[in-house]
């Protein structure tokens, strides 16, 4: 789960029997209060936010949901493709770019699971990427897309076929212009 508040959002992390629970106790636009909870680095690997750090549920982890004045206003944080290059693999970025080619949709199977793919090549001041959203944020997309423009929070930078990529995450939040 990823928790905001008004100075950013973090990753909550369950295991076990916790990651069973939790979900039935959380839900989305509710506030909550945390005691007992553990905090730790986030491995570049499994990074979904830009914060550093997780919050990771214990034995000892209560939870209450609370009343709060709070309300969650999506802010971004552009970085500007022409520092992809120079930010390290698996960063976690927002972005604002235009659509040049929209490659299309491919669907498979890995492992019994059904996947949806779509690549797109997109622009920002002449520096070119491109661009994979996978699943729901592939589904989301109209069929005509070109020369639109898309924001995309919580993007990761991946590295494929030798040269840097943007790869969307499922709590990557996207919206086209």
């Amino acid at each position: 789960r990823d928790l905001v508040d008004d100075t950013g959002s973090i990753n909550l992390v369950a295991f076990n029997l916790d990651s069973y629970i939790l979900p039935n106790k959380l839900f989305e636009g509710k506030s909550y209060e945390f005691n007992g909870l553990s905090i730790k680095t986030v491995d570049s690997i499994y990074k979904k936010l830009s914060h550093d750090f997780q919050l990771i549920v214990n034995k000892t982890t209560k939870t209450r949901e609370i009343t709060m004045t709070y309300k969650y206003h999506l802010t971004y944080n552009f970085t500007h493709l022409n520092e992809v290059e120079n930010l390290p693999l698996n960063s976690i970025i927002d972005v604002n770019v235009k659509i040049l080619r929209d490659y299309g949709t491919t669907t498979g199977i890995t492992n019994g699971n059904s996947w949806t793919r779509r690549e797109i090549h997109v622009s920002q001041d002449q520096v070119h990427m491109k661009l994979t959203l996978w699943n729901e944020q592939a589904k989301k997309i109209p069929t005509s897309i070109i020369n639109k423009e898309i924001k995309l929070k919580n993007i990761k930078i991946d590295w494929f076929n030798g040269s840097r990529t943007l790869v969307g995450m499922p709590n990557t939040s996207m919206s086209i212009v």
